[in-house]
């Protein structure tokens, strides 16, 4: 199911009964101007879509703590801290309004993200790359490989690869696009390249071999929970394996104009690393729209999410 604004739900039954409760809240508040309940709103149905997803839930008014945190850990992976904060405030407003007696932490126990001027370079160096995808191969982990693929070559998000069929590169290699349902449902196109190409065409190989139908899911199990089951493994192959590629000390060794690299490394510092260099080469092509490329093959609506990607440094006036 996908609402008037393209998001795409699993469950809609669960939704739609959540957001009538927070419509009907919409409907008789009007202690906010009409732009800040708009926006308070929009972002309450995100999380009624997450809700409805993740936790089968079906009164707004049961909405405890663990799932609100469980939502901040959603949107931390690509949202900037203001857009978190005003978010929460959001959510805060409905959940109060809807007469629950849970409560909500507040941002200071969230450890929410700082404002992008504090960020560091989340970007992977090429060796912890390189080694990466050696300790994966050794260990017999295709999926982890062709997660590195496509988190480092088309900056996709874990969940994403986690989705993706295998029609969809069919697709992609008919259209030179390969199209993404993203994060809330939407949908971007990223025009291929010709390593992309050669990247898709190696794994429809690999589907085939395999035994995968158009249908079924590059690396992810069809049944039920499979995705979910998939993006666990993944994180915590990560989790288990991270020391053994990590470079020691890569906070000292930040590249000429960039921040300071964090001091461990993530599935999401791959989309980092695409989104440098895919700037680095549309600047070369197409400099004054290079910043726009980026931010749409990453699934971005604003740019300043972008900017903290690329970790330049300010520069000095």
């Amino acid at each position: 199911m996908s609402d008037s604004n393209n998001i795409t739900v699993l469950n809609p039954g669960l939704y739609k009964n959540l957001l009538a409760q927070v419509e009907s809240i919409y409907r008789h508040s009007n202690e906010l101007s009409f732009k800040t309940r708009a926006r308070y709103y929009e972002a309450t149905k995100r999380f009624c879509k997450f809700l409805a997803d993740n936790f089968r839930l079906q009164n707004f008014k049961n909405v405890e703590d663990r799932h609100f945190k469980a939502y901040v850990e959603h949107l931390k992976d690509n949202n900037s801290a203001a857009t978190i904060q005003s978010d929460l405030s959001g959510i805060r407003y409905f959940h109060r309004k809807s007469g629950s007696k849970n409560r909500l932490s507040k941002n200071d126990k969230l450890s929410l993200p700082k404002r992008a001027t504090g960020v560091k370079d989340h970007s992977w160096l090429k060796t912890e790359i390189d080694n990466m995808r050696q300790l994966a191969i050794e260990q017999g982990r295709q999926d982890v490989v062709i997660a590195i693929d496509f988190a480092h070559e088309f900056g996709l998000r874990l969940e994403e690869i986690c989705t993706l069929r295998v029609e969809y590169l069919m697709s992609a290699l008919k259209t030179g696009q390969l199209v993404i349902k993203g994060k809330g449902g939407q949908t971007r196109a990223i025009d291929l390249s010709a390593k992309q190409r050669s990247i898709i065409t190696k794994y429809l190989d690999y589907a085939r071999c395999s035994g995968r139908y158009p249908r079924d899911y590059l690396i992810s199990e069809s049944e039920k929970d499979g995705i979910k089951r998939e993006k666990r493994s993944l994180q915590n192959w990560m989790s288990y394996n991270r020391k053994s590629f990590i470079v020691e000390n890569r906070e000292d060794l930040s590249e000429d104009g960039k921040k300071k690299r964090t001091e461990t490394i993530s599935w999401h510092g791959l989309r980092h690393t695409y989104a440098q260099r895919t700037y680095a080469e549309a600047l070369e092509e197409r400099p004054k729209k290079a910043r726009k490329i980026v931010s749409e093959n990453l699934g971005h609506h604003r740019t300043e999410v972008t900017r903290i990607y690329l970790a330049d440094k300010p520069k000095k006036k």
